[in-house]
C-alpha cells in the first residue's frame, strides 16, 4: 500500500443530522461522494476536551486519562476541579501526575517516533487546541491557536503568519471569520509550506453558536453555512490535480448537541437530601461534585453505606438517567443498583467513584430539531449542551475521502472517533497498537466488513431502571447511549 498523508477537518459540536443539501452542501456532496459512518459514535463523557484526546490517541477516556471537561485531582488543585478548557491547568495536571496527563502516546508523538510530523491550527480553546498535539514544543513540530502566540509554537511561525494573514480575528456570534482565517493558514502556510504528514484543523462552530444561541437559532444556520463555506475551500483545493498522492481526508465532530430544558442545581438538591458535598477537589465534606450533564461524585468518606444511601437518594428523583460506579464485575458497578463505568470506558484511578446522568427526551428542541435533556450549567435557556448519553450526543460525524478509500459508501459497522488515528497511522505504515480504535477497513478500497452487534445492559436501583447501550466491532467498544428505563 502507498503511504498517505492525511488531513482531519474538526466541526466541534456538530450533530449529523445538520449534514443536508440545505444547511451544508460541500460537506454533504463530500459525504455523499466518499464514506460516511452514520453509526459512528464519540467517546464518553461526550465533552470536547475528553474527545479531542481521544481523536489525539485513539483512545477511551479511562484510557487516555482526561476523564471529563472538568475533573477533580485534588494533588492537581484542591479547591477545585482541573479546568481543560485552560492550557494553564493541563500543562499543571501533565506536571503533577506521575507519568504526565495523558497516559498513552499521542498521535504527534507516534508520528515522532516514525519520523514524521503533525500540525495542528485550532479556534478552539486552548486546551483543546493543546490537547490535540500536547507535545508539540518537545518535539519542534507546529502547533497554532487563535489564542496568540503564548500558546502556539514555534514562536517565529506565529509572527510569520500574523504578518502574512493578520491577526485572528475577534470572537463573535457565530464564529466565521475566524474560522476562514484559520482555514487560509491551513491552505496557503502548514499545506505548502510544512507539509505535515498530519494536519488537523479544528473549527470551534456551529459548537460556540450552539451554545449561545440554541441549535435551531437564525445565528446557528449561519454558523453551519460559514463552517460550510470554509469547508469548501479546502475541498475545492484538494480537487486540483497533484503531483504524487493527495491527502486522505477525515472529517469527524467531538460530540452532538441537544437543547436545555430546566436546570438542575445538582449541588444544592444533594444537600437538601441531607448530605455533606461540596464543590471542592479535598475538603471537610463527606463527597466533591462535579455537576454536569454527566455528574461526578467522589467520596472522601469511604462508608458503603453513604454510597447506597446516595444512590438510593439519586434513584428516586426525576431528574436522574443512569448511575454508574467501579467495580470487579464486567457489567454491575460497585454500588448496588449501578452499572460498571467500564462499560463507558471509564476504567481509570482519576475516574470519580460514582457518575450519574440526567434525564432527556427525543422531544422538539431548540428550532424543532429532535433531543432535550435537563442541566446544571451557566449556558442560557434552550442553548445547546451536550455531556451526557443522550443517543444524539454520542452520534457525532465521521466521514473519510481519498485513494485509499471506497466511493459513495456507507459504513453499516459501529465506528467512532477513536478510530481516526489508528486509521491515519495504517495509511502511514505505522503500527497501532496500544489504540483501543480500530483501522476503518470496512471504508478502504476492497476491505472487508468486519463483525460488529449491540448490547444492551440494564439496571435497576430502588424503583428506578436505567440502561446503557454499548456496540462492538471486532473488539473496539463504542458507547451508544443510556439512561432511564
Amino acid at each position: 500500500m502507498d503511504i498517505v498523508k492525511s488531513l482531519i477537518v474538526v466541526f466541534d459540536g456538530l450533530r449529523p443530522d445538520m449534514v443536508r443539501a440545505d444547511t451544508m452542501p460541500h460537506l454533504h456532496a463530500f459525504q455523499t461522494a466518499h464514506c460516511r459512518f452514520p453509526e459512528s459514535r464519540c467517546v464518553f463523557p461526550s465533552e470536547t476536551r475528553v474527545n479531542a484526546a481521544a481523536l489525539g490517541t485513539g483512545c477511551h477516556a479511562g484510557g487516555h486519562g482526561l476523564v471529563g471537561n472538568q475533573f477533580h485531582a485534588a494533588s492537581i488543585f484542591a479547591d477545585r476541579p482541573i479546568r481543560t478548557s485552560e492550557r494553564d491547568d493541563l500543562v499543571a495536571a501533565d506536571v503533577g501526575f506521575t507519568g504526565g496527563l495523558i497516559q498513552v502516546p499521542s498521535l504527534g508523538e507516534r508520528l515522532a517516533a516514525a519520523g514524521r510530523t503533525l500540525a495542528v491550527v485550532s479556534t478552539g480553546s486552548t486546551g483543546s487546541g493543546w490537547l490535540l498535539h500536547h507535545r508539540a514544543e518537545r518535539l519542534g513540530q507546529f502547533r497554532w491557536l487563535a489564542h496568540g502566540a503564548a500558546h502556539s509554537t514555534p514562536a517565529d511561525a506565529w509572527a510569520e503568519i500574523e504578518a502574512r494573514f493578520g491577526p485572528p480575528p475577534a470572537v463573535g456570534i457565530p464564529q466565521t471569520p475566524r474560522l476562514d482565517h484559520a482555514t487560509s493558514i491551513l491552505l496557503d502556510y502548514v499545506l505548502p509550506v510544512i507539509d505535515p504528514d498530519v494536519a488537523i484543523l479544528w473549527f470551534t462552530d456551529p459548537d460556540y453558536t450552539y451554545h449561545y444561541r440554541g441549535i435551531g437559532s437564525p445565528e446557528a444556520l449561519a454558523a453551519l453555512r460559514g463552517a460550510d463555506q470554509a469547508f469548501g475551500r479546502i475541498v475545492d483545493r484538494w480537487q486540483r490535480p497533484h503531483k504524487g498522492n493527495p491527502r486522505a481526508i477525515f472529517v469527524a465532530s467531538d460530540h452532538g448537541h441537544i437543547t436545555n430544558r430546566e436546570r438542575i442545581d445538582l449541588l444544592a438538591a444533594l444537600r437538601s437530601g441531607g448530605f455533606s458535598v461540596d464543590r471542592r477537589a479535598a475538603g471537610d465534606a463527606d463527597a466533591g461534585l462535579v455537576p454536569g450533564s454527566v455528574s461526578a461524585l467522589s467520596f472522601r468518606r469511604h462508608d458503603n453505606g453513604l454510597q447506597r444511601a446516595v444512590v438510593d437518594w439519586l434513584a428516586a428523583q426525576p431528574w436522574c438517567g443512569a448511575l454508574f460506579s467501579t467495580g470487579p464485575d464486567p457489567v454491575a458497578g460497585a454500588v448496588p443498583g449501578t452499572l460498571n463505568c467500564a462499560l463507558l470506558g471509564l476504567k481509570s484511578p482519576r475516574t470519580a467513584d460514582l457518575l450519574f446522568t440526567l434525564a432527556h427526551d427525543d422531544g422538539p428542541g431548540d428550532g424543532g430539531w429532535p433531543g432535550g435533556g435537563l442541566h446544571d450549567s451557566d449556558l442560557p435557556p434552550a442553548g445547546g449542551n451536550h455531556g451526557g448519553l443522550h443517543p444524539r450526543e454520542m452520534n457525532n460525524v465521521l466521514l473519510a475521502g481519498g485513494a485509499p478509500f471506497r466511493t459513495a459508501f456507507a459504513s453499516p459497522c459501529p465506528g467512532g472517533i477513536i478510530d481516526v488515528t489508528p486509521t491515519v497511522l495504517h495509511l502511514l505504515g505505522i503500527a497501532t497498537t496500544g489504540c483501543d480504535g480500530r483501522v476503518l477497513t470496512e471504508a478502504l478500497a476492497n476491505g472487508e466488513v468486519p463483525a460488529y452487534e449491540t448490547e444492551r445492559h440494564a439496571m435497576t436501583a430502588g424503583h428506578h431502571p436505567h440502561h446503557l447501550s454499548v456496540s462492538r466491532t471486532g473488539s473496539t467498544r463504542y458507547v451508544n447511549g443510556g439512561g432511564r428505563g
